[in-house]
């Protein structure tokens, strides 16, 4: 098999969740890349070669549903989009293919299943 390790972009104004996130995926086996606001990951998406996005929604500098429009222009990468305005955001992207929304808060472990089955990557295949 070939040890391709899956990058991940996590997209998040607070710090706190991109680094958690960060830690916890890079043990569960992926390659994180991360930023802060929605164009600094549009920029980091567009440079690097993303097997999945994980994005909020609530961000300064293009939010999560103009960053999630932007990448389907070129992309159809799964995108997980994490939120505590579940509601108010959900009509914004039902026009938007291979999107998931996940309520803040989230189990780590649901989260992590769900890159599983959206990228068909598990760790018993990387190893």
């Amino acid at each position: 098999m070939h040890n391709h390790r899956p990058t991940i972009l996590v997209i998040d104004n607070d710090e706190g969740v991109t680094t958690a996130l960060s830690v916890r995926l890079d043990h569960a086996g992926y390659r994180c890349v991360t930023a802060c606001t929605g164009a600094q990951g549009l920029a980091r998406f567009r440079e690097d070669d993303i097997d999945l996005v994980i994005t909020d929604l609530n961000m300064p500098a293009l939010d999560g549903v103009e960053l999630t429009r932007s990448i389907r222009q070129v992309s159809q990468v799964p995108i997980v989009i994490i939120t505590g305005f579940h509601a108010d955001f959900k009509r914004n992207l039902r026009n938007i293919s291979n999107v998931t929304v996940l309520q803040k808060p989230f189990d780590i472990a649901q989260l992590l299943e769900l890159i599983e089955v959206e990228i068909g990557f598990t760790r018993a295949s990387a190893s």
